[in-house]
């Protein structure tokens, strides 16, 4: 992706300030002792019995193979890994981010460009062992991190595989790369093992989360989620030479077509409930994808220029004074 980084933004002006360069650093985890890494892993594992490890709860027996209405049981099942250069400069940096694509999520977005995983499922069942292998290769090849995509419902698996790489010499940091529909208990569980969160916030109404993403209490349970994330890691910094520190919160907003008044309520939280030092991520990539041509939902369009010229206005008379803009000719996916 294009994005630039923004001082406070008068008049919706956009300035380039910072470099892309993320400085080394090991990941929290390398810190915890292994009886508490145990601990964790064991502990998100009981929540497969009957699965209440994210806010659906749909109670499916994971540990006996059943698949929850993420369409995922026991086994990681993963659609790709590879080295991802198109994230957020704190998270790409110059040589990549690690990206591993999980299969299935637990939201079902009409509009999902990353259907054929997330939806209809594809990807390959893996062990644990062969997943820590994956992560190590990552590393190998130069990513600045480990970067787990849609990752809510595969949070055991996700706790064992970097546990087990650990012992093969894994130390770049973790990311967690989320839609935030996300059950904090199970959050509380990568306190001190993830670095940086990329969480959106789609929607600040529930009745257009229930008709775009088939959930009835996206925002609350979001909302909810990124408070605690933001607990755990706190904002993106700088060190003094000027390099993000791999450690903090980004927040994502994706723009959807005839839904742009949504930002000003995406601001607001992000500004009143987490900081106005939170670097939020404006994202114009929309383009309609799967069900989303589907005209009775008002979003088989593109984006225009001035429903991005609306947002940027609301961002630069929010108070946030950090974050990237996507360029709107960039038709690429993060």
């Amino acid at each position: 992706m294009d994005r630039t980084e923004n001082e406070p933004l008068d008049s919706g002006a956009v300035v380039a300030t910072s470099s892309e360069v993320v400085a080394e650093a090991h990941g929290s985890y390398v810190h915890l002792s292994d009886a508490e890494f145990r601990a964790r892993i064991r502990s998100a594992y009981r929540h497969l019995a009957t699965c209440d490890l994210c806010p659906r709860r749909c109670g499916a027996h994971r540990l006996a193979g059943d698949t929850g209405y993420c369409g995922a049981a026991l086994k990681p099942k993963v659609f790709v890994w590879n080295l991802h250069r198109g994230e957020e400069p704190p998270v790409s940096g110059t040589r990549g981010s690690g990206t591993v694509f999980f299969s299935g999520c637990n939201l079902n977005c009409c509009y999902c460009q990353n259907y054929p995983l997330s939806q209809l499922h594809h990807g390959t069942q893996m062990l644990v062992g062969q997943l820590a292998a994956a992560l190590i290769e990552l590393q190998g090849k130069g990513a600045h991190n480990i970067n787990f995509v849609t990752p809510s419902h595969q949070v055991p698996q996700l706790l064992a595989a970097v546990f087990a790489a650990r012992k093969q010499g894994l130390r770049i940091p973790i990311v967690y790369n989320t839609s935030s529909y996300d059950e904090p208990s199970t959050l509380a569980l990568l306190d001190g093992i993830v670095d940086i969160y990329l969480g959106d916030l789609r929607y600040t109404d529930e009745a257009v989360a229930m008709q775009l993403s088939g959930v009835p209490d996206y925002v609350q349970v979001a909302e909810r989620a990124l408070i605690e994330m933001h607990r755990q890691v706190g904002d993106i910094s700088v060190d003094d030479l000027g390099r993000y520190i791999p450690r903090g919160l980004i927040v994502r907003y994706l723009i959807l077509p005839h839904h742009t008044g949504m930002a000003q309520e995406v601001f607001r939280f992000v500004s009143h409930q987490l900081s106005l030092q939170t670097y939020v991520s404006v994202m114009t990539q929309y383009f309609p994808a799967y069900k989303a041509f589907d005209r009775a939902l008002g979003i088989s369009r593109k984006l225009t220029d001035a429903e991005c010229d609306r947002v940027m206005r609301t961002w630069s008379r929010s108070g946030l004074v950090h974050g990237w803009v996507q360029d709107i000719g960039d038709d690429g996916g993060a």
